[in-house]
């Protein structure tokens, strides 16, 4: 089932649509999706190509959920025009972790140790614009505050 994409607003219930369809997007695609904390990630500095071939800013979303115990990092990439998967998930653990280091500016970038790696950035709200129609503000600043603690301890022991 595709999840409904919320009528561009940015009061707290379209906040609160969004989070549900990125949740749908995220449950669908985890086994065990109950025992994760989920936070909406960007990579706001990827590159791609137009029709053309010229570089232009091309934005990656994720939703990356955590769990403390056993400390994991699952990346789930998100389609941003169709708010749909973008891709297969990856989890990062204490058993395939090359590395987790916080970039300056506060972004992160974790990696497999067989050669996945994502880069991005959480924000406490995070202005969401999937089309030009359509807009919307994610408050996310209770999980912004327990995400970058459990970001903190995974850094150590990584």
């Amino acid at each position: 089932m595709t999840p409904q994409l919320p009528d561009a607003t940015t009061d707290e219930s379209g906040s609160d649509e969004l989070k549900h369809a990125l949740r749908e997007i995220f449950d669908s695609q985890i086994l065990n999706y109950g025992d994760y904390n989920l936070i909406f990630a960007v990579n706001d500095r990827h590159e791609g190509r137009d029709a053309s071939g010229a570089r232009v800013a091309k934005p990656k979303y994720f939703v990356i959920g955590y769990r403390w115990q056993p400390a994991e990092i699952m990346v789930a990439p998100v389609n941003g025009h169709t708010l749909t998967s973008g891709g297969v998930p990856v989890e990062l653990n204490m058993t395939n972790l090359s590395h987790a280091v916080q970039l300056t500016g506060g972004d992160y970038e974790v990696g497999t140790n067989t050669g996945r790696t994502f880069r991005f950035g959480v924000r406490p709200e995070v202005r969401f614009s999937p089309t030009p129609e359509r807009d919307f503000l994610l408050d996310q600043a209770e999980d912004h505050i327990d995400f970058e603690l459990f970001m903190q301890a995974f850094i150590a022991m990584a």
